[in-house]
């Protein structure tokens, strides 16, 4: 009687889309949605660096003591190092503080819950480009910030629509916060060049906006100093800022839920501060977050044999992204003439990029031929491999040209 007025919950699409993916038991069953990154056998991909660490902690015997509250120290530490860079004078001056966190979802819940407690965001409003990840709204509306959503997107260029982008800062009042996708942007892949980077602290720095940076997919769509170039330059320019940092993707350990929330604060006074309140919502939150991601990153991160492991894997992943959009690529447009601008396959970076499908088109490639991707066409491009690229491309190439017959006699 007591839960009788509960409502049912908004639908997730990557929720509908795993229970769908799961309930096929078609040994052609191509899955192209959830945001993992799969190997040639299209199945995790535990790193070797990783490997390695687990025989490296099995040997500390370090047992499943509560970690601190606010997370091992030399693991945000070396967290900090990776995505500002060892020599950042922010990190250097005590301006930055660093807290571990649920991985990267943890980490926005816990910076937006920092930011809903702060007097200077009051009636503050968060923007958004459009498309984004599906989380971050309710996350936001969670704590009682109101999201404000602009164009981020050009679907028939398949680039970013810098311009759009660039209206929503001249027109946001002072002090507005921004969330910004540092790399490989979920779910369009099209991410700002270096120059556009520069020119929007530009614009955002004289109406003293607040970059609220998500950093989950760091060294897949570049090199870790370029895929942090956005972030870094924001720093270097004198912005306070937030970056949530989540491990999940760039070192394989989706299920350990291993992030870090960063602050850069105007000084060393203020991060103290900072790093007490954060300290305080962890607490009361949920105590104190998982041990053993961070314990494993701790140790790839201080041996420089196995940082140089780490970081060459990342290389071969992020070759592997490539060489696979260019596959994809030739098979719809060099070898099959498929009708469609499929430039975004090959203008995108890291995990995702969106394919022009409509929904029925998509439903019509899980229903006829097993292949499940998001309904805005969005894919995973790990997803895909040698043994099923061709025929990924031969059921793309069919259903769209069936729907273009369909509408011509319309």
């Amino acid at each position: 009687m007591f839960f009788q007025d509960v409502p049912q919950g908004p639908p997730d699409p990557v929720y509908i889309l795993k229970n769908a993916v799961d309930a096929d038991k078609s040994p052609e069953k191509v899955d192209l949605g959830v945001g993992v990154y799969r190997n040639e056998k299209a199945l995790y991909n535990e790193l070797s660096a990783i490997k390695e660490a687990k025989k490296v902690l099995t040997q500390k015997e370090l047992g499943h003591d509560y970690e601190v509250t606010t997370g091992d120290a030399q693991f945000v530490k070396h967290a900090a190092a990776v995505l500002f860079g060892k020599d950042n004078k922010a990190i250097q001056s005590s301006r930055t503080t660093s807290v571990q966190a649920i991985s990267g979802t943890g980490s926005i819940h816990l910076a937006a819950l920092f930011l809903s407690r702060c007097a200077a965001f009051k009636g503050k409003k968060v923007y958004i480009g459009a498309p984004a990840w599906g989380n971050y709204e309710p996350l936001f509306n969670l704590v009682g910030l109101e999201v404000v959503k602009y164009k981020y997107y050009d679907a028939a260029a398949g680039v970013v629509d810098f311009k759009s982008v660039l209206d929503a800062v001249a027109k946001a009042p002072e002090g507005s916060i921004f969330v910004l996708q540092g790399c490989c942007h979920n779910p369009s892949g099209a991410d700002l060049k270096a120059d556009q980077w520069r020119e929007l602290a530009k614009a955002m720095k004289p109406k003293k906006l607040f970059p609220f940076f998500d950093m989950a997919y760091q060294g897949l769509g570049g090199s870790l100093e370029d895929d942090a170039y956005g972030l870094r330059h924001f720093e270097e320019l004198g912005f306070e800022l937030l970056a949530c940092q989540s491990f999940s993707k760039n070192f394989g350990l989706y299920g350990e839920r291993c992030g870090v929330l960063h602050v850069v604060s105007e000084s060393e006074k203020v991060a103290a501060n900072v790093y007490d309140q954060l300290r305080c919502l962890i607490r009361w939150e949920f105590s104190s977050s998982p041990a053993y991601g961070s314990r494993l990153v701790n140790t790839i991160l201080e041996s420089e044999e196995l940082t140089t492991k780490w970081t060459d894997e990342l290389i071969t992943m992020r070759r592997r992204l490539v060489g696979l959009r260019k596959a994809l690529y030739d098979e719809l447009v060099e070898k099959r003439k498929t009708p469609g601008n499929w430039e975004a396959i090959l203008s995108s970076t890291g995990l995702f990029c969106f394919l022009p499908l409509n929904p029925q088109q998509v439903s019509s490639l899980a229903t006829k031929y097993h292949i499940y991707m998001l309904q805005s066409g969005r894919i995973n491009v790990s997803g895909m491999n040698q043994s099923n690229i061709e025929r990924i491309a031969s059921s793309i190439d069919q259903v769209v040209r069936s729907s273009a017959t369909v509408s011509a006699h319309l």
